[in-house]
């Protein structure tokens, strides 16, 4: 979608799945303090041993999970490195991971990368795109070895109750599984819905790989930080492995994501704020089009629209939005192979460009109040 959109003019871009917000001056500022004072050279492999400790801290205050600096938890260059190392270092040739359809497509990409069979357990609509156990346990054979999660749920939105994830944790400890956790929007929820750490779940702290990041929480894409709570075996893999890769995370980036973590937090909260309210609005716009349905997403920054009873191609029906409408939205279809009914708005784009895309929308493909 980004390349069909290239040299087009006047399109209102919805695609883009990062905060449209700036880091916070007090984190830009540790950064440059930090050139200022030399951290300009090689941290250890795992991450500076304070930002660590500082991770030890909010895992413990925010997640409930206990871990130790010095060898439950590695520094990393965004959750996408945090992600490919776990794999890497846990999944063998031929070994399954379990997967929910629709979601973040690098999950299955990661396990491919690693010699891995991933396998989709579809989440639906019906279930607020939540997985449920019953259907992971379906899809558990002699070969499964991870099961991946991922709540707040990027492109859903959707949230895990408590009961869901109590419920893969007993399909894990009782047929032995890995289980990877990816919570880097757990921050960002709606409607008092509640995050819950599946690490922290009894029996699951040996047996979970959790990751999460500065990217989306403190609009820190560019910086490339993220890190992986894990048992001590599995880190200190990965540790190996982050040597191979990038040595290490940027000591810079480092030492800002400390300042990140013991700082205020208002700004996290004006944020998700900001992102409620877009939602709101581009729901009850949603609510408007013919042919639209939607589930209202209790965490992350996206809608994920069903929009196979409109009049977009079923093929492609992201593309038909562009050239119908001037809207870039993600094909949903991307996100995996019962994707292909949906698109992905992202709401990190301001409230002006969310109305001009409703306004287009609703003239280019017609009202449900007509």
């Amino acid at each position: 979608m980004y390349d069909l959109a290239l040299g087009v003019g006047g399109l209102v871009h919805l695609e883009i799945g990062e905060p449209d917000f700036s880091t916070p001056q007090h984190i830009v500022a540790a950064a440059k303090k930090a050139m200022d004072e030399g951290y300009t050279r090689y941290t250890p492999n795992a991450g500076y041993g304070e930002l660590r400790e500082s991770v030890s801290r909010k895992v413990l205050k925010d997640n409930e999970i206990e871990a130790d600096p010095e060898s439950e938890i590695i520094i990393t260059s965004g959750a996408m490195q945090a992600i490919s190392s776990a794999t890497l270092v846990t999944i063998n040739p031929g070994d399954e991971v379990i997967i929910p359809d629709p979601a973040y497509e690098s999950f299955v990409r990661q396990t491919r990368f690693a010699s891995g069979i991933p396998v989709p357990v579809q989440v639906k609509e019906e279930d607020e795109f939540r997985l449920k156990p019953e259907k992971v346990e379906q899809a558990i054979t002699k070969r499964t070895k991870m099961i991946i999660i991922n709540s707040p749920a990027n492109p859903t939105g959707s949230v895990m109750s408590k009961n869901d994830l109590e419920g893969i944790a007993e399909l894990a400890i009782r047929h032995n599984l890995l289980v990877l956790s990816d919570e880097i929007y757990e921050k960002m929820l709606y409607d008092g819905a509640r995050h819950y750490s599946i690490a922290s779940f009894p029996g699951m702290k040996e047996r979970t790989i959790t990751v999460f990041a500065f990217s989306k929480t403190y609009a820190m894409t560019g910086w490339r930080v993220g890190y992986a709570v894990a048992p001590r075996r599995i880190v200190g893999e990965m540790t190996k492995i982050q040597e191979f890769y990038v040595t290490c995370a940027t000591s810079i980036c480092q030492r800002a994501a400390i300042v990140a973590l013991e700082g205020p937090q208002d700004f996290v909260t004006g944020m998700v704020a900001e992102f409620k309210r877009r939602r709101d609005f581009m729901y009850d716009e949603i609510g408007r089009m013919r042919g639209f349905s939607c589930v209202k997403p209790k965490g992350a920054f996206y809608l994920f629209p069903n929009v196979s009873r409109t009049e977009l191609r079923k093929d492609d029906p992201a593309k038909d939005l562009l050239e119908k409408c001037k809207v870039v939205t993600a094909p949903g279809r991307a996100f995996g192979g019962y994707g292909g009914d949906y698109v992905r708005i992202s709401l990190a784009s301001s409230m002006d460009n969310l109305r001009t895309a409703s306004k287009r929308m609703m003239e280019g493909l017609g009202s449900a109040e007509v």
